[in-house]
């Protein structure tokens, strides 16, 4: 599965509201931390007073891809554009430009860059943040000075996500079932909320790793939602 990054309009968001899957996936891919921008937090001391220390409230994951956008028709796939497919051959700058539209230039309706939710594999890798630098280097040209390759470098950094506790409630009750051989996650939200969307959601909530394979016999958290 390739690395792909979603675009959302805000922490909050349920649907993302763009797509960017690469053709290859990253040659390099860099995962760190850093303290929530050195912002002093407040601890009890022990006669119980409350003083103020150097220590990050949290630690904020980070990363660093590169990868490489084509159109030599070297790689099976074109890569994706707003407009129609690329032919190999033309021109890598549609590419660079929807990916900039989606994660980098300020979105003209919420007046700020969209967030960026990176994916690679079955959910075990991701991150939710913005991104802080996107670079790109030129690599390969046609005869006529066509940009046709390009090596990428990109950095996102997390931004704190909103709570699941306070997107799942409402006066309704929790539901517990023990999944069977045919369940779905799908299927159980239809079911529940009577709208298949809250699968990735209910997913998160779960700290399930894949929402397409349920092992049979456990049992899955579907709190209620907050309408």
């Amino acid at each position: 599965m390739n690395m792909t990054f979603l675009a959302f309009d805000g922490v909050d968001s349920f649907l993302p509201s763009g797509m960017y899957k690469l053709q290859l996936n990253p040659s390099s891919h860099k995962i760190g931390f850093e303290d929530n921008d050195g912002k002093p937090m407040n601890e009890k001391a022990a006669d119980g007073q409350m003083v103020e220390t150097s220590e990050p409230l949290f630690s904020l994951k980070t990363w660093e891809v590169d990868f490489i956008i084509d159109n030599t028709g070297a790689v099976a796939w074109p890569p994706p554009a707003m407009t129609p497919i690329l032919t190999p051959g033309s021109s890598i700058y549609p590419s660079l430009s929807y990916f900039n539209s989606l994660f980098v230039e300020p979105d003209d309706e919420i007046h700020s860059r969209k967030y960026i939710k990176g994916i690679w594999g079955l959910g075990d890798l991701t991150i939710f943040g913005r991104v802080t630098s996107f670079k790109y280097n030129y690599t390969f040209h046609s005869n006529i000075g066509t940009p046709l390759r390009a090596e990428c470098s990109l950095s996102i950094k997390e931004v704190p996500a909103f709570s699941l506790m306070d997107y799942f409630m409402s006066p309704d009750i929790t539901r517990i079932p023990k999944v069977k051989d045919s369940d779905n996650l799908i299927d159980f939200c239809q079911e529940y909320y009577n709208d298949k969307n809250y699968y990735i959601k209910v997913a998160e909530h779960n700290n399930l790793s894949s929402f397409r394979k349920l092992k049979t016999g456990t049992n899955i958290e579907f709190p209620p939602i907050k309408k």
